[in-house]
């Protein structure tokens, strides 16, 4: 697919190069060894730094000073950043986001290389006062979380989220917050849904108009996105930027802060039961994934983005893999939007962005694969909780900033991705929900896409390779459930409920079928892909075992 770059700072950083030159009074003449052409371009919670590469230079230091306005240090100087060539697909182009400062203050900033062990000279300085928070003046533009209140020193609380919640909703005509749901414990799993000028009035409206997603927080103690996604929230609320405002008029903007409202309270990754929720959007066992199931059934987003944090680079990302994924959903996701856009944007803005390398690669329960299998176009986005070899010595408070605004740079770039390439986004959807009905190929119950090293990036996703007795060369043409099966009473709510919040159709079994009273679902709909690791008893993690079916008869 052909897409578009991202908002990405190339032409403020081209202009930014003169001008920095000029300001910090560099000259013609310079030290053998020494970067030059520095530049800093202040974004929302990060600087993007840029300079002109050091021939035979292994990696560079970055140094961040306080200063006061007239450009006096005010604090000790640190080495805050390290940039390596080889976590990158512009090794040519050294830009870094420096990050995790309290925002509104001014810095001064020098970049050194270094040619293995030895150190170059630091470059000319270069001076930015970073951008403050967003939002301000005398009304609800001037909100902020408990998370921005105390610059990273601890998250949201529930309480805090409600009542900011409550509060963006009371005073912006652009949203209105629905509770889709309640956890385990009663916490409310509310919504907020964006439209320019006003949201449209309900989920079968807004799932026939173009609609992005942000789950934000499923595993309680990854709250980064969740910090994000309610910094968004305000912004799309009061924002007066005519990009923002062009999105939210072209599209639906669907923001779900809190999943795991239970497990954000305890700082846990599980539910309160313990239950890894991210682990359970195909079985449907919890209450909080019923919820998400329905909320997806009924407003059918285009694009969606699953909010984590781990791994080992600034921004890991990765598409589903699960083999009965449409392949040019996977491919689009792979080649077109993580390796090309999202890595060159982050490669010009400064991050460091690279594949999620973790397990799961084909599990049907995760929702990166779910999102796959009901025909969105859905991304993991994770980003390191540690601050690592990149950027030593970041304070917790420091590295939690860090992390926030790097997750609400690509909330940000997916909204983008989506306006400047919706008709063929649509064109995927549909394209993979005909192939889903035409039941045509092998059904997998586990198997992944590859995903190879992209060079030169360091994390590698894991191998996940189908195996025969984990695939159906010859698919059913669809299950028979019995009444016990379909309807019997289970601790995690009957087999038909949970299919129905799905979205997949059942229908009585005829008696051409010969087994009896019960329940046919035919394999030729929408949720084709899922339906076998469901129903199949030969599936790893089924809801029931259904019998087979290679004559269904005609429908209706």
């Amino acid at each position: 697919m052909r897409t578009r770059s991202w908002r990405v700072v190339r032409a403020a950083l081209a202009v930014a190069v003169s001008l920095s030159l000029v300001a910090a009074g560099s000259s013609a003449a310079q030290e053998p060894g020494q970067v030059t052409g520095l530049s800093a371009v202040q974004g929302e919670g990060f600087t993007t730094l840029g300079w002109t590469p050091v021939e035979g230079a292994t990696d560079y230091q970055v140094e961040r000073t306080p200063v006061d306005a007239s450009d006096q240090p005010t604090g000790p100087a640190r080495i805050v950043g390290l940039w390596e060539p080889t976590r990158t697909v512009r090794p040519d182009a050294p830009t870094f986001a420096d990050s995790g400062f309290v925002l509104g203050q001014r810095f001064s900033w020098r970049v050194r290389a270094r040619v293995g062990t030895e150190v170059q000279p630091f470059s000319a300085p270069v001076v930015g006062t970073t951008r403050a928070q967003w939002g301000s003046g005398p009304g609800a533009a001037s909100l902020r979380t408990q998370f921005e209140q105390t610059n990273g020193a601890s998250f949201t609380s529930d309480v805090n989220e409600y009542a900011y919640t409550a509060a963006i909703d009371a005073a912006s005509a652009r949203v209105r917050v629905v509770e889709i749901g309640r956890t385990l414990q009663g916490r409310p799993i509310n919504m907020f849904i964006f439209r320019a000028p006003s949201p449209l009035p309900s989920a079968e409206r807004i799932s026939q108009t173009p609609t992005v997603l942000i789950q934000c927080n499923v595993h309680g103690d990854e709250p980064s996105m969740r910090e994000a996604c309610l910094i968004l929230a305000r912004e799309l609320a009061f924002t007066d930027d005519t990009h923002l405002l062009d999105i939210m008029s072209r599209a639906n903007v669907l923001i779900i802060p809190t999943l795991n409202g239970d497990g954000r309270a305890l700082n846990t990754r599980g539910s309160s039961t313990g239950q890894d929720l991210n682990r359970d959007h195909s079985l449907l066992r919890e209450p909080e994934t019923k919820a998400f199931a329905a909320m997806l059934r009924d407003y059918t987003p285009d694009v969606a983005v699953d909010g984590h944090n781990g791994d080992a680079e600034d921004l890991p990302v990765l598409g589903p893999r699960h083999l009965n994924v449409h392949r040019p959903v996977y491919s689009e996701l792979k080649n077109g939007l993580i390796e090309s856009r999202i890595y060159n944007a982050a490669a010009a803005a400064g991050w460091f962005a690279g594949p999620y390398s973790n397990g799961g690669a084909s599990q049907e329960t995760i929702l990166r694969n779910t999102f796959g299998l009901k025909s969105v176009l859905g991304i993991l986005s994770e980003n390191r909780e540690a601050p690592g070899p990149t950027r030593p010595g970041a304070t917790a408070p420091e590295n939690q900033n860090r992390r926030t605004y790097g997750q609400l740079w690509l909330a940000k770039g997916m909204l983008d991705y989506h306006r400047d390439n919706l008709g063929e986004i649509q064109q995927l959807i549909a394209g993979s929900i005909a192939f889903q009905r035409s039941n045509q190929g092998p059904v997998y119950f586990r198997g992944a896409y590859p995903w190879p090293v992209f060079p030169p990036l360091l994390s590698a996703p894991d191998v996940d390779a189908p195996t025969p007795e984990l695939t159906l060369e010859d698919p059913p043409c669809g299950y028979f459930l019995t009444e016990a099966q379909f309807s019997g009473a289970r601790p995690e709510g009957t087999v038909e409920r949970r299919l129905r919040l799905h979205g997949i159709a059942v229908e009585r079994a005829s008696g051409s079928i010969g087994l009896g009273p019960g329940y046919l679902v035919r394999m030729d709909q929408r949720l084709r892909g899922l339906i076998a690791p469901l129903l199949d008893g030969q599936a790893v993690e089924p809801m029931v075992a259904g019998v087979r079916l290679q004559e269904c008869g005609k429908s209706g």
